[in-house]
Order: structure tokens, then sequence, then C-alpha cells
């Protein structure tokens, strides 16, 4: 048995062929037990099978069926904390579940191949992906706005699945350490293994001490939905896939990580969001002096795992590598900075210097 298979969390990337649902058995499903006629069309994921649900009477939807893999205490946690969300911050820009005939939000399915898997129907949030606009001041003041929104809607939730083991979440990244024959033998590849060995000494052993919730975990650029209308005004916040119990500091460096391969001011760009969060929910001096690396490290999750997985599924591998590009010119960037100078501009930025 291969090391992969005998780490929890390492078999889960391996994972299970994604469900393979026709378009005629979505739409007859989507009749039958939603009540809803309408024209579907596929949308690219990773692990699960999702479509864009439009209607006849002019409304629009996403269709997503599970991973056969994934455990039902898992997409419960999910659908509760979306659900959760909807009854602390009813004006959060996110997707809505929409419930069965019976008044379910989750229902069960046998797919073709006689595999189990839970489908959900949630509303679609219209506007532009990010990542096809230009990063302003005003959007990464709004990024970090509504990043606490969520947070703060999220705190006292709790149920059973949000303690799972995910890689995605960096308190686990020593476990990187089986994946890193993946990676190319270049300076990206030797900063990376530099950094997951100063990380698994001096950062993790620390991360016991910080604040402890159930969060986002993912708000990358393909995640958020920004107005066309007004480019500092986000629509959606999409994607709870994983949400996990872990410290809330690596919640923002999540975010954080996305803006640090800003061409110009990647320190700027990555301050002024967390400035912005810290005026919702004030972050603490130890969390603030540990974000740097806790970017890096997301970036290195990122990266790694990304490269791993588009190797073993090479005819996804254009999906999967979406982020990869920007992940690696951040990683060039941002690991160069000195600790000390990015602490020092954080506190500066949110008023604690």
């Amino acid at each position: 048995m291969s090391v992969l298979e005998r780490d929890p969390i390492l078999a889960g990337l391996l994972g299970s062929t994604p469900p393979c649902m026709t378009q005629e058995e979505a739409t007859r499903l989507l009749k039958e037990r939603y009540g809803i006629d309408a024209a579907l069309s596929e949308v690219a994921c990773e692990r699960d099978q999702n479509f864009h649900v439009m209607a006849s009477d002019g409304r629009e939807y996403v269709l997503k069926i599970s991973n056969p893999q994934e455990a039902r205490v898992t997409t419960d946690f999910q659908t509760q904390g979306i659900l959760w969300i909807e009854r602390h911050d009813p004006d959060l820009p996110v997707p809505k579940l929409v419930p069965t005939n019976d008044g379910e939000y989750q229902t069960p399915v046998t797919l073709s191949d006689g595999r189990q898997s839970m489908v959900r129907v949630l509303t679609w949030l219209q506007g532009d992906p990010l990542y096809k606009v230009e990063i302003t001041p005003a959007i990464e003041t709004a990024i970090g706005n509504v990043l606490a929104r969520v947070g703060c809607a999220l705190r006292d939730f709790s149920h059973e699945g949000a303690k799972q083991e995910l890689l995605w979440d960096i308190r686990h990244a020593r476990r990187l350490k089986s994946l890193l024959h993946a990676l190319p033998q270049d300076v990206i590849g030797l900063t990376i293994r530099e950094e997951l060995a100063y990380y698994s000494v001096e950062v993790q052993p620390r991360l016991a001490g910080l604040r402890h919730q159930v969060v986002h975990n993912d708000l990358n650029h393909h995640n958020l939905m920004v107005s066309p209308e007004d480019r500092s005004r986000i629509t959606g916040v999409i994607d709870f896939g994983d949400m996990v119990e872990t410290c809330l500091a690596i919640d923002v460096a999540v975010a954080a990580s996305y803006l640090a391969d800003h061409p110009v001011d990647a320190l700027g760009s990555v301050a002024r969001m967390i400035a912005a969060y810290h005026q919702v929910t004030p972050l603490e001096r130890t969390e603030i002096e540990l974000m740097r690396d806790l970017i890096v490290m997301r970036l290195v999750t990122s990266i790694t795992i990304t490269e791993w997985r588009a190797q073993r599924y090479p005819e996804n591998g254009a999906y999967i590598l979406r982020n990869n590009g920007p992940a690696k010119r951040a990683m060039a960037g941002f690991a160069s900075l000195d600790r000390n100078q990015v602490t020092a501009r954080l506190l500066l930025a949110c008023g604690l210097e």
C-alpha cells in the first residue's frame, strides 16, 4: 500500500471518478424532484458535476451532483453551513438552497453506474468572476469586507462534519511532503521545499494557539462574482466545498494568497484586503505575525496539490491548473519578501503599529 493510500487525508486526493449524469437524466431529475422545467448546460468542476439551469420561468440555478466518494456528513456540513449563513446574515451574497418538492435541501440519487450520490439545487448568482476583472483597491477592500462577514456569520456554527481533515486546510501542510515528487526541479520547486521545511518546524506548532472556527477556506478569484455595473461590489461568494473548522487566520491567508501575484505591489494589495477584514473582525497580533507564512503555505499547497492532480488526471488538467500560473508568480515574489517587513506593513495597515 502506498503512502497516499495509508494516509486518510492524502487518500482523499485520489478521489473517485466524478459523477457523470447525462443532460437528459439531470433534466428529468429536476422536473421530478424539484418541479423545475429547464434547459441545462454543464459547468466545469473538479470533483463533482455541476449544471447551469435555465428554468422556463427565467430563473437560474446550479444543479450540483456530489462526488460519490464524499461522505454524507461532509455534504450535510456544507448544506447546513449555507443554511446557517442565510439565517444569520441573509444579505450576504451567497447561494440559496432550493428545496425539493418534499422540502428537502439535499436528495440522494443512484447514478447510472450504480454509485450513490447527493443532489442539491442552489440559486445562480449573477456577475462576472473576479479573475476576469481588474483588481483595484476598491475590490481589495470589498474582498476583505465580505470575507469577514462570512466568517462572522459562521462564527457559532458547529457540525459533526466540521472537523474533517482536509489537505487544503494548511494546518495539515506537512502531509504535502508525500507529493513533492510531482514538483519540477526548478527554483519554484526548491522554494516550496524550503518553505515547507520552515513551516513544519516554526509555524505549524503555533497554530493550536490561534482562534478556530468554521470558515469558507477557498476565497479564490473563481469563487467571487463582481457586478458588471459596479466593479467594487461583490455579488457572489460561491463554492463551500472546502469549508472546514480551522484557524480564522488561515481563511484570511487563503484570500490574501490570490492577491499576492499583484504585478506592481503585491504586499500593498494584500495589506489593503487584510485591513478591510480587520475593520470588521479585528485580527490578533499573533495572527498578523504569522500571516506571511500562512499566505506562502497556501501557495505551496495550491501548487503542490494541483501539479500532482494534473499529472494523475491529465484529461482535466487545464481546469485543475487554472490557478497554478498566478500561484507560481505569487510564490516567486511573495516568498522573497522579508518576514519582518511583511509583518510591519500588515500591522501598520491594521493600525496596530
